[in-house]
């Protein structure tokens, strides 16, 4: 597959969100300014309506999944897949820690064969509730990895707290869980109900070798399950999605689905937005946009994809990243000595990037390769001038860094690019966003509105 066929199926994703683009910009003004407030102070009251409605689902089938890392990419696959047995839910966005995810059970209908929620915590104590308010029938467990750790000791307290969700296992529940994650795989001890392992040995009830996945093509994987194997194909960039689509495809077969069945679905996703996402942008030049997860260990893995890819000039753009356990100029340290032996260019952004140039440099890396910004829209100025036809540009950041902004800036202008702010949404649904294509893009990218 040639770099263009690889990557221009995204452009659907694009035009999708500018022509629903008032709607959306007001939808999201209403949920997050209007009654944000407001709802999030009857939180006790979403947990008691959520905890009476969902013991009146009894035709629904209610999938969990929790993980570090691939929670969203994986309920939206499995949920994908098990549409084509019947009418599913699935959460909305990435709504899935506190109330949110009362809110997502609330949404759920009697009609709903499948119920795919998503459940994350950011701090001890927090899956107890969340388990016995989803009560699932098939419980996925993903990784445990250095991903908004902070408020945890260490890890193995991560993978407890995790660990919980097994607990509220109805009666002849499946856990699904990830037996190359030692940690995951301890949890299956005594676990209620039925466990399934899914990794990379052939010891487990589905297994998966010959992975693959360079730049321009996508990830493929071959799945063995009771004697039987299938080929994978799918639009993922990163051998590190491999894990997630096990674990869907162990789970769709559990409910009922064929995995060749599964497996053609797996064909047809696009990647979720800022998660390892590619987009051809019109100078010929590809954005991944990583943007939404700025933890070391998803750094790492799309550290990983850049590195391997074949493109004629690899180009890494970034804000910062977390979990680290170290400060500012120790990441940027950190990052200088992971980089500097075969990146194209490196562009920085933020407190400390002049230091960070200098650690670059000192490395190994030319002076001409290294550029350091203070400003979000100076990074936006000099990738406008200086990407061309073949750069492969990786662009990394935290949630609160709305690097997403990059991408729009490449195709016209943009009415927000404040330094600070608070959201912790994507600016893709922002109602500030403001975004305005060129006249030679617009066909392209329609307009997003501006929305204050």
């Amino acid at each position: 597959m040639n770099q263009s066929g690889a990557v221009v199926s995204v452009f659907h994703t694009r035009k999708v969100y500018f022509d629903l683009g008032m709607r959306r910009a007001l939808e999201q003004w209403i949920r997050q300014v209007a009654l944000g407030p407001l709802v999030c102070k009857c939180e006790p009251l979403w947990f008691l309506l959520a905890s009476l409605w969902r013991s009146l689902m009894i035709r629904t089938t209610f999938i969990a999944l929790t993980g570090s890392v691939g929670k969203t990419t994986t309920k939206e696959l499995l949920a994908e897949i098990l549409a084509s047995k019947g009418r599913t839910f699935r959460t909305l966005g990435n709504q899935n820690s506190g109330y949110v995810v009362a809110l997502n059970i609330l949404r759920v209908r009697p009609w709903h064969r499948f119920a795919v929620i998503e459940v994350g915590i950011g701090q001890p104590g927090a899956m107890r509730r969340l388990a016995q308010l989803v009560r699932p029938h098939v419980a996925l467990i993903l990784g445990v990895l250095r991903t908004h750790t902070m408020q945890f000791q260490n890890l193995d307290q991560y993978a407890d707290e995790k660990a919980i969700l097994l607990q509220s296992l109805v009666p002849g529940g499946i856990a699904i869980l990830n037996g190359d994650d030692p940690r995951v795989a301890k949890m299956g001890v005594g676990a209620k109900g039925r466990v399934c392992y899914t990794g990379t040995s052939s010891a487990f009830d589905f297994w998966i070798d010959q992975i693959s996945s360079r730049w321009p093509e996508r990830l493929r994987f071959r799945i063995h399950w009771g004697g039987e194997q299938c080929e994978v194909e799918t639009q993922r960039v990163g051998a590190h999605w491999a894990a997630p689509f096990a674990a869907a495809l162990a789970a769709a077969h559990t409910l009922g689905v064929r995995i060749p069945d599964a497996v053609r679905m797996t064909r047809q996703t696009l990647p979720y937005t800022a998660r390892m996402e590619p987009i051809l942008l019109p100078n010929g030049a590809v954005f991944i946009r990583d943007d939404f997860n700025g933890s070391i260990d998803t750094l790492e893995a799309s550290l990983q994809v850049l590195r391997e890819a074949e493109a004629a000039r690899k180009v890494l753009v970034i804000s910062d990243f977390t979990d680290a356990g170290v400060n500012r100029q120790f990441r940027l340290k950190y990052l200088a000595s992971a980089v500097s032996d075969w990146l194209g260019v490196l562009v920085l952004r933020g407190q400390h990037h002049e230091y960070g140039r200098r650690r670059a440099i000192e490395a190994g890396m030319p002076p001409d390769r290294v550029h350091s910004f203070a400003t979000l829209v100076e990074v936006a100025d000099f990738l406008k001038r200086e990407l061309r036809s073949g750069d492969l540009v990786l662009v990394r950041g935290r949630a609160t860094d709305h690097m997403a902004r990059l991408f729009f800036a490449q195709i016209g202008t943009l009415s927000c690019w404040r330094e600070q702010c608070k959201k912790t949404m994507l600016c893709d649904t922002c109602w500030e966003l403001g975004s305005r294509p060129d006249a030679a893009y617009a066909d392209r990218y329609p307009a997003a509105p501006i929305f204050r």
